[in-house]
């Protein structure tokens, strides 16, 4: 580094660097630095020194200096020589493809005016140069210490299919091709348009295995009103009481988690369907909801006619799934308590029930 080697003389005065080097006066006015850009600040501006540009054939001595030192002495050297043929465009179709970009257009205009109005040092501020008259733009979050050439909008997706569809560069994940790319060229909104190139890409979408997350769990839904939705299930068979009761109806309100039960003789479609409209419906009034399982007493014509008539909405859980129905954990609460209370009486079930019932409506539920 020269201001190293000339320290001895620079060093606590004022100093006046002129260069050629444009993008040297842009980096001594970036507000944040970070990196190795934070590094190279931190060295300079501990010498005070003052940028100037300079055009390289108004600094001729410098010009001079910077070039390599050629003697007279002749040599001869066998050489074997392979000519090939690479792509290359040239600096004018280059600066045709961006003023065919209208945005493009404007910063180059901008730059070539010669005003230094605010356009211009917005433009400047943001790392916007011109050399041979392309525009480039120098990010300081890229590793590469050259300007990125800025890429019109017709020519993005021949980048992306040079970075990405080619053979050599094997179809890399987003934020791969995006350093890549970024490392050399540069348009608005890169990442957004790279990650979205990359999403639709065919060959990826065909070949590269999935490797999001799983779902989470399913919220339980909020019931904003009671008695909006109802779940029912039925419990046994048990063993049959001196009247001839063998099942337990349970009717439960999801929203407050109040419990019925009714017993039942015969788990038919029509002793439910009387039990709802009879006992819950005539008290209660109509719910908009009701969720049961697949049993063949709901899914039955005169369950879902019964629905139908009085307009509610009948969801049935998904088949062997029954953790979906609500009504599932309160059976889980009737069978041992249940158990507690008849003993060995086992015929005798139906007379507590009344009492379970009274017991899971003044318990207190955590949900």
């Amino acid at each position: 580094m020269a201001l190293e080697k000339f320290r001895g003389y620079v060093e606590n005065q004022e100093i006046i660097i002129a260069s050629d080097h444009q993008p040297l006066k842009w980096f001594m006015s970036i507000k944040s630095p970070s990196g190795r850009l934070a590094r190279w600040a931190l060295q300079i501006q501990s010498f005070h020194p003052k940028i100037l540009y300079t055009p390289g054939k108004s600094n001729v001595v410098a010009d001079l200096l910077s070039r390599p030192v050629h003697d007279n002495k002749e040599f001869v050297c066998n050489l074997n020589t392979i000519s090939i043929e690479l792509p290359s465009r040239r600096s004018r179709d280059i600066r045709e493809e961006q003023m065919k970009d209208e945005d493009i257009k404007k910063i180059i205009d901008c730059f070539e005016s010669g005003r230094k109005d605010e356009d211009f040092i917005n433009w400047t501020s943001r790392g916007y140069l011109m050399n041979q008259g392309i525009l480039y733009r120098y990010s300081p979050d890229t590793e590469s210490e050259e300007a990125q050439l800025v890429v019109p909008c017709h020519e993005r997706e021949r980048v992306l299919q040079q970075y990405h569809d080619s053979p050599t560069a094997g179809h890399s994940g987003s934020e791969g091709t995006y350093f890549k790319i970024a490392s050399r060229y540069y348009f608005p909104g890169m990442r957004k348009f790279i990650a979205e190139y990359v999403k639709n890409c065919a060959e990826c979408n065909r070949y590269k295995p999935n490797n999001q997350k799983p779902a989470g769990l399913l919220r339980t839904p909020i019931y904003a009103q009671r008695f909006e939705t109802l779940a029912i299930d039925l419990f046994g068979p048990l063993p049959e009481t001196p009247t001839g009761k063998k099942w337990i109806f349970l009717i439960e309100d999801t929203s407050t988690k109040w419990v019925e039960l009714f017993v039942l003789e015969d788990a038919t479609a029509q002793n439910c369907a009387k039990f709802l409209i009879e006992e819950v419906f005539l008290r209660y009034g109509l719910p908009r909801r009701l969720i049961s399982d697949n049993g063949t007493q709901f899914v039955s014509a005169v369950m879902q006619q019964t629905c139908n008539f009085l307009g509610i909405k009948q969801e049935l859980i998904p088949v062997y799934h029954p953790q979906a129905n609500p009504s599932e954990r309160k059976n889980r609460d009737l069978k041992p308590k249940l158990a507690i209370l008849v003993g060995d009486a086992h015929d005798t079930w139906d007379e507590k029930l009344a009492m379970i019932r009274f017991a899971m409506n003044t318990s207190k539920c955590d949900t």
